[in-house]
């Protein structure tokens, strides 16, 4: 994720935050894929670690603007991460044991030059410095089959897991009549990251050749708490159990065919099953029932045919996307009274529907078209256009991505949402590429996106439609990136300007946003500056820089107070008519490769830095209190001081 953060065009919602921003799209707009499964969450502890082991990673590609046909579902990028296959020559490893977490990756022959293995494991040790009341930390577990059946067939088997957990504990002291008893309640929250493939690539000839894909992808999250109760007060021991869970199942076949070494056609059928599980909560304290919210569940089916051919100096890549999805039972819908706004106080009934059955059907062509023209061997024009559906969207009223944010699928109340983006590019590489200067330009609309209606309810709502309002909105942006690419001193220094903004479309007036004029998105963010160096002082000793500054993101406030029967309640701003302070934020970081024995297997090197080395508090957000009759704003920062790491490299 923190690499993804340093390209054009990428930001996110501040130190803290899950997830990165794509053009203007919201968090949930973005495609990651591990090995053809999708993943719903890509970061630990809140977006300050990748949920990735590089070690384990054999390629990561990026699709901002030109998105191929045979992706699908996710409406502003894609991020393609493949696993490494494994040695079939010999046993191998690396890793690195560091200050905050440590790993390990392993690799090597089951039955040399025909099957081979890949494991990575990392682990973090927060809770172990911290205090014995706080538990912290992050796990993850990478791990790859490949099986050589013979010269026409190959059987890969990849799987994923990851958790994050958070814990606090608070024990008090109670005593009465001269005994002492220790009460101690615990809060957790957990979420957890799992995927499961199985592919099989056949050979029909040295032209043709097949991919066949069964993919197993959940994201799940936990909040619980627990007291012990007392005995000298003769309370009752309580628990608390908050469950919420996003499964895909995924079978798809992908045929390619080199026609000619200039021609390629490419082909296939994604198949989808979703199943939401938002809410369940299993309780025994007393005012809090047990609540097990309905399941969404649907079928999404997507062919898809791409083209791709050059002739001389021109490079095309066209393809068509269908899309078919339905949104299915079981399942009983609400109905709401019919001429007023929907609301938990306008529900006039249900209809249920049996499993399978089709509660809503919606469809449509997603275009692509992608070309390059070289004005020479060391410039290039590039062209991109293509129409995306997103049938999932992360319902969520902070700005930031939180474990227990809910998915939710399109519905009868909820229509999918419909990118279009045109973007159009130039490239430069000087002599001997030694630079590389690259200028992108883009616009894209958005159509049925989701927004919520002023004073939303979200927490424990049900019927979560009657607090969102469709928008349509627009992005458009400029991106310019230098990289230096030989000698001593490579990195590179990119700048992004970017707007983004949104007008509801609500049924009735009266509850659209800023009387229905256009409003910054959460992620309008105008000036984004990126630079990554790195300089080689010579065979044993580099060091990196990595600057980052962005316009600070848009935010609602407090304008006044009004005073209603005692009761103090405040008055605010449009949505999005102010900002927090730019953030801006600095990394060091030095590297030792130790020369060593150069007949011996290991190779160990050393990193240690500061992250923020300056110690910026860049304000993550607002919020307000009334105290001694005045109208009181603080700011909210994650992180406010400087940051060491220190990690010990190996590989053998």
């Amino acid at each position: 994720t923190r690499v993804m953060l340093a390209q054009a065009g990428v930001s996110s919602n501040g130190e803290g935050t899950s997830g990165f921003n794509v053009r203007g799209g919201n968090i949930d707009q973005n495609l990651i894929l591990l090995d053809e499964a999708p993943l719903y969450n890509s970061s630990h502890i809140w977006g300050f670690f990748s949920i990735f082991n590089v070690d384990a990673i054999k390629d990561i590609k990026l699709y901002k603007g030109d998105i191929p046909a045979r992706f699908g579902g996710r409406a502003s990028s894609v991020l393609d991460i493949r696993l490494k296959e494994g040695s079939l020559k010999k046993f191998k490893g690396e890793g690195g044991v560091g200050v905050l977490f440590s790993r390990l990756t392993l690799e090597g022959p089951i039955k040399k030059d025909v099957s081979s293995f890949l494991i990575s494991a990392r682990r973090s040790y927060f809770d172990i410095f911290l205090d014995k009341s706080s538990d912290v930390y992050f796990q993850d577990l990478s791990a790859k089959l490949s099986w050589q059946i013979n010269q026409k067939n190959k059987l890969f088997v990849s799987g994923y897991l990851g958790s994050d957990v958070m814990g606090v504990t608070f024990e008090q002291d109670i005593t009465q009549d001269g005994e002492t008893e220790v009460v101690k309640s615990e809060t957790k929250f957990k979420w957890t990251n799992s995927t499961a493939s199985i592919r099989w690539n056949h050979l029909f000839s040295s032209k043709t050749f097949m991919n066949i894909s069964a993919i197993y992808s959940r994201y799940d999250y936990l909040l619980s708490s627990e007291n012990s109760g007392s005995e000298l007060t003769e309370s009752n021991a309580t628990s608390f159990e908050w469950t919420s869970v996003a499964e895909n199942w995924i079978l798809k076949a992908d045929l390619t065919k080199f026609i000619n070494p200039k021609t390629k056609i490419r082909f296939g059928i994604n198949n989808t099953i979703y199943k939401f599980s938002p809410t369940k909560i299993k309780s025994n304290a007393t005012g809090l029932p047990n609540i097990n919210f309905d399941s969404d569940r649907a079928l999404e089916i997507a062919p898809y045919f791409e083209f791709i051919k050059s002739w001389g100096k021109l490079s095309l890549n066209t393809g068509l996307r269908y899309s078919l999805y339905a949104n299915i039972g079981a399942h009983t819908l609400t109905q709401y009274a019919p001429g007023i706004p929907e609301s938990p106080a306008t529900i006039s009934g249900s209809t249920s529907y049996k499993k399978n059955e089709i509660i809503k059907r919606y469809d449509g062509f997603e275009p692509r078209l992608s070309f390059k023209y070289d004005l020479s061997d060391r410039k290039a024009l590039k062209f991109g256009l293509h129409r995306m559906y997103q049938f999932t969207q992360l319902i969520s009223n902070t700005a930031a991505s939180l474990p227990f944010d809910i998915w939710k699928l399109s519905d009868p109340y909820i229509k999918p949402l419909k990118v279009n983006q045109i973007s159009v590019g130039y490239a430069y590489d000087t002599e001997n590429r030694a630079y590389n200067f690259s200028a992108d330009g883009y616009y894209k609309t958005f159509k049925d996106i989701i927004e919520y209606k002023n004073g939303a309810e979200l927490f424990l709502q049900e019927n979560i439609e009657s607090q969102l309002i469709p928008a349509k909105g627009f992005a458009y942006g400029i991106e310019l990136a230098i990289h230096k690419n030989n000698g001593p001193l490579k990195g590179s220094l990119n700048y992004t300007f970017s707007r983004a903004k949104r007008k509801t479309e609500a049924k009735y007036v009266f509850d659209n946003i800023n009387n229905g004029d256009y409003f910054p998105s959460n992620f309008d963010r105008p000036h984004m500056l990126n630079l990554t160096t790195n300089y080689k002082l010579n065979k044993k000793w580099s060091f990196g820089l990595f600057f980052t500054y962005q316009t600070g993101r848009p935010l609602t406030r407090p304008t006044g107070k009004l005073d209603i029967n005692g009761e103090t309640y405040f008055t605010f701003s449009d949505r999005n008519a102010y900002r927090v302070s730019d953030t801006h934020r600095m990394d060091f970081s030095f590297n030792y490769n130790a020369t060593g024995n150069p007949n011996t297997a290991w190779k160990g090197s050393w990193s240690f830095g500061l992250y923020n080395v300056y110690a910026r508090k860049n304000t993550f957000s607002e919020y307000t209190s009334y105290e001694d009759d005045k109208v009181r704003a603080y700011k909210f920062s994650v992180l406010g001081g400087i940051f060491p790491f220190i990690t010990y490299n190996f590989k053998f």
